[in-house]
């Protein structure tokens, strides 16, 4: 009988946990959503989750194994199953291991990350930490990867999940090759850079593939109670017959801890990416990170200011509040059926959003998230285009 490459490995390491000894540590996650949201119309959805994990030791490493099965109450039910993570690590002195279906994230925070199929090694130096990675997507279910589209890519990916057609299931095909290194006490002794670079490659059907390349710099600071975080990407694409276009991207945010008797944090930030220009083309993220709560455009072509406030009133109640202002930095790229095409405006509207998480024992937590967003606080929607609103009720239980 074939088996998986999954399953031997899994097979591998239990063999060589048992003659070396080992803990074996398994339980399950059972988590849920209800969500409301409503404009013209009210809609509601929701779905339910179990995830059974189990972790090994290895050695000085371990495998990390978590499936789930989810039940999704939208337009009609749907049973979806996913391998969540498996992953392999180990440490060889000062080098470090994972492999298998892993998280990850670029140097920016903003152009590469989730979960991928793959490796990633690091060694630190003492003074400063290199890594490589190579990652695969095609594997990943789509609804939870949110891989980027290729412009070239005809399928339909918003088609809903069918058992007997894989194309529903799979996220777009990308091969991520990466370099990165942190680099402690640069430029400031309290300050930290990253920076990386990082190649996708399209492995689609399009006739013409779209591949890009990115330059990725990012710097933290913290000192005190004020911190700081800086990230740029310039990003090449191959867009075209004519070659090479340029796109940029840049996140700044600030935070400082205000005086009182629990912990909270006053933010205020500002996210740019490039859109279609005489000079620039659209920013291409390898991920579609929904950049509001209610209005949800993905980072390309759009800019956001924005701040908020987020305190731990108990150590088993927190709290976040938070102001969005949406701008395009073009007229093509972001496209909502509300957006008058017309317009010579970038200003897309104003999101306001708030949370609760309570998490009364260690294995029980509930959150609360709402947001409104507000179409005719900017320019470039319709007059009548209406007010939008999402609520989200959620529970998470460890069994």
């Amino acid at each position: 009988m074939k088996r998986s490459m999954p399953a031997l490995l899994c097979a591998a390491l239990v063999l060589c946990a048992l003659g070396n000894g080992f803990a074996i540590d398994f339980g399950a996650v059972l988590g849920g959503e209800f969500i409301v949201n409503g404009g013209d119309d009210t809609n509601t959805a929701g779905n339910i989750t179990l995830a059974p994990w189990f972790s090994l030791p290895v050695g000085d490493g371990g495998l990390y194994l978590s499936a789930g099965i989810t039940a999704d109450f939208s337009d009609e039910v749907a049973v979806i199953p996913e391998l969540l993570r498996l992953e392999f690590s180990y440490p060889f002195g000062p080098l470090a291991l994972r492999a298998g279906r892993i998280s990850w994230q670029d140097p920016t925070d903003f152009t590469a990350k989730g979960t991928f199929d793959g490796a990633d090694i690091s060694f630190d130096f003492g003074l400063v930490s290199l890594g490589a990675a190579a990652l695969y997507t095609g594997f990943l279910y789509k609804g939870s990867a949110d891989i980027n589209i290729s412009p070239g890519d005809d399928r339909d990916y918003s088609a809903a999940f069918d058992w007997g057609d894989s194309d529903t299931y799979a996220a777009p095909r990308r091969f991520l090759a990466a370099l990165y290194g942190n680099f402690p006490g640069l430029p400031w002794r309290r300050g930290n850079l990253f920076a990386g670079i990082l190649a996708q490659f399209d492995l689609s059907d399009a006739d013409e593939p779209f591949h890009t390349q990115y330059l990725l710099l990012r710097h933290t600071l913290d000192y005190k109670m004020f911190d700081l975080d800086i990230a740029g990407a310039v990003e090449l694409e191959n867009t075209d017959e004519d070659g090479l276009g340029a796109a940029f991207a840049v996140s700044v945010e600030g935070g400082v801890e205000l005086p009182a008797s629990f912990r909270n944090r006053l933010s205020l930030g500002m996210r740019w990416a490039s859109g279609d220009g005489p000079q620039t083309t659209a920013f291409f993220p390898v991920v579609m990170e929904a950049q509001g709560l209610v209005f949800k455009p993905f980072f390309s072509g759009v800019m956001v200011i924005k701040t908020g406030f987020e305190a731990r009133v108990l150590p088993s109640l927190s709290a976040a509040l938070g102001l969005r202002y949406f701008l395009r930095t073009d007229s093509v790229t972001i496209t909502d059926p509300d957006i008058d095409g017309d317009a010579k405006s970038y200003a897309l509207g104003l999101e306001t959003s708030g949370s609760i998480l309570w998490a009364p024992f260690s294995d029980l937590s509930f959150s609360l998230e709402g947001g409104v967003f507000f179409p005719q606080a900017g320019a470039a929607m319709h007059s009548d285009a209406p007010v939008r609103w999402l609520l989200t009720l959620g529970v998470i239980f460890s069994l």
